[in-house]
């Protein structure tokens, strides 16, 4: 059998598989391109099993490396180019990868990674531009090697994606083939399907979104317009001239888009909303404005979908995100595992073939995610009578902002390590753009000074621009429970005195 590129090559060979910056690329092209980078891959040693993290701008380079890895079962370790060298070589050593390979835009970052394991220039070995002038011959003196073009083993590992911890740690989220198949299949089942649809992706390919939006183009046998960025000109470009029909988005990015007055065109079916919860007001103004909003709610964990409402349904519950998909389960359960009636809170526990492997080399955390076949999110929310999932909080501590997740902790670990801080206290605070901003209380250590400034100049030695406090509050003690806990929520409320 063959794998899902080749095997959608030999069935729609002239089939646009992507358009980048104005360049039409068919799947009979993009599978040529494998088997280039395969050549080069295997020279340096990458072959089956072995782990690669990947240091490159989301652009087509990046997703014939993804096709690439995936056709030779390599396990694609996908980093975020937004972190700092230091969290950057803890990922790699993490997850022992065995080679790194990154653009030459990035060239710099990279140097500043310490690590021992090989490190490779990709655009040293081969880019799509070349291959592209290349017009399907093979240049002087290669040869191309084939590579494992067999269906994928569903249960193997496709890629270790990287989310936030709770402990202050990044996991490290095995997802495996099967988990996109399942997915892939699901979400046409739930929102449908057109052999002519044009999928317009912005979100970055070391998110699990953005992997997504690669594997079920493949399979689905459709177009991916893909931006290396969220840019509101290039999107409506997209939108004038692309024939886009689906474009996934983050609520921050949507609220842009409208107030940016952005035109809309009339072959958009769908806008798959999800990342975060959307507020309740952007919602109305998205339905006033006819948008085919479906609302999403999904994790990483969960190779990116979960629950889904059709547009043609959303506006009649606004807030709500729609029924589990097929061959997904959604349980409400409270504090012992335990199911609760409809309309009750508690935890959302996902089964299925979409949850992950596993997180990796984490057996404590697998220990109490991952029980009875089921996921526990850690996120509260209920089903109503009619079965719609409704998220009250995503996970307790767990901050979105912008899409992008923030735990508390792996702030709160930074900022203590300053001298001057005794207790650090991070929060989420609601805003207009982002959904939430990163907050944090400071408290001092006895006699030390430290102003605003120099405390985000430490912050940033350490840590992503994303994750930086937008506000930073110097308090003399924390509101605190009878035994002695830190209340989260009071010291949320404290923000909301200094705007």
């Amino acid at each position: 059998m063959q794998d899902w590129l080749s095997a959608r090559a030999a069935a729609t060979p002239d089939e646009i598989a992507m358009i980048v910056q104005d360049k039409y690329y068919s799947y009979h092209s993009v599978n040529g391109w494998v088997y280039f980078f395969g050549g080069h891959f295997r020279s340096i040693g990458i072959k089956a099993g072995t782990r690669v993290a990947v240091l490159i701008s989301t652009n087509i380079d990046f997703a014939a490396v993804v096709q690439t890895l995936a056709a030779m079962r390599v396990i694609l370790v996908p980093l975020n180019i937004r972190l700092t060298p230091t969290e950057i070589k803890w990922h790699i050593e993490f997850s022992k990868c065995d080679v790194l390979l990154y653009s030459e835009e990035l060239k710099s970052l990279a140097s500043l990674i310490d690590t021992h394991i090989p490190m490779h220039n990709v655009d040293e070995m081969v880019t799509v531009d070349y291959l592209v002038s290349l017009d399907g011959k093979l240049p002087h003196g290669y040869i191309a090697v084939r590579v494992g073009r067999k269906s994928p083993d569903l249960s193997a590992t496709q890629a270790i994606v990287f989310t936030s911890g709770t402990s202050g740690k990044p996991k490290g989220v095995e997802i495996t083939f099967g988990n996109h198949f399942y997915s892939a299949m699901a979400s046409a089942y739930r929102l449908g399907l057109n052999p002519n649809d044009r999928w317009l992706s912005v979100l970055p390919l070391y998110h699990v979104g953005g992997l997504a939006v690669i594997f079920r183009s493949t399979l689905y046998g459709i177009t991916t317009v893909l931006h290396d960025r969220f840019d509101i000109d290039r999107i409506q470009y997209s939108f004038d001239y692309h024939g886009i029909t689906m474009i996934s988005l983050v609520p921050t990015m949507l609220y842009r888009m409208i107030e940016a007055g952005v035109r809309w065109p009339d072959s958009l079916r769908l806008i798959l909303l999800g990342g975060a919860a959307a507020p309740p007001e952007l919602l109305q103004r998205a339905f006033d404005m006819g948008l085919p909003i479906a609302p999403t709610y999904g994790l990483t964990e969960a190779a990116s979908q979960v629950a889904t409402m059709r547009p043609e349904d959303a506006w009649k519950k606004p807030g709500s995100v729609g029924k589990p998909l097929m061959f997904t389960s959604v349980r409400i359960a409270d504090e012992n595992g335990g199911s609760v009636p409809a309309g009750e809170y508690g935890e959302v526990l996902v089964g299925g073939p979409t949850v992950m492997k596993g997180y990796y080399k984490n057996d404590d955390a697998n220990a109490k995610t991952l029980f009875n076949g089921e996921l526990r999110t850690g996120d509260i929310g209920y089903l109503d009578e009619d079965g719609d999932l409704w998220l009250v909080q995503r996970r307790s501590d767990l901050i979105v902002s912008g899409g992008e997740n923030v735990y508390p902790a792996e702030v709160e670990n930074v900022l203590r390590g300053h001298p001057a801080v005794r207790e650090a206290v991070v929060v989420g605070v609601n805003h207009p753009e982002w959904g939430q901003q990163v907050a944090a209380a400071i408290q001092l250590a006895d006699g030390a000074t430290l102003t605003e400034q120099e405390l985000t100049d430490y912050s940033r030695e350490h840590l992503a621009g994303y994750k930086q406090p937008r506000r930073i509050l110097f308090v003399e003690a924390f509101p605190q429970t009878a035994s002695g806990k830190i209340q989260r929520g009071e010291v949320s409320k404290l923000f909301d005195d200094t705007n």
